[in-house]
């Protein structure tokens, strides 16, 4: 079985800006954001997907597990 290649950041990018030139790729951010709370997934994962800080206390006493994550990640498939 292959083993799956993630793209780079700059590869993404340089493929974006190729597609929509008058754009950015953090113009999807909103879009993303607002789909995973269509969708149902909880807040503390829509803000550790978009990489908003969560707040100083939030932070310091909680970290998110990678199966949590993933989890809510499922939500957003059809």
């Amino acid at each position: 079985m292959k083993e799956l290649q993630i793209p780079t950041l700059e590869y993404i990018r340089y493929s974006f800006n190729n597609i929509l030139p008058n754009h950015i790729l953090y113009d999807l951010r909103t879009t993303f954001y607002t789909r995973c709370e269509e969708c149902g997934v909880a807040e503390p994962a829509r803000d550790e997907f978009v990489g908003h800080s969560r707040g100083k206390l939030n932070s310091t006493y909680s970290d998110l597990s990678d199966e949590y994550l993933l989890s809510e990640g499922k939500k957003l498939v059809w």
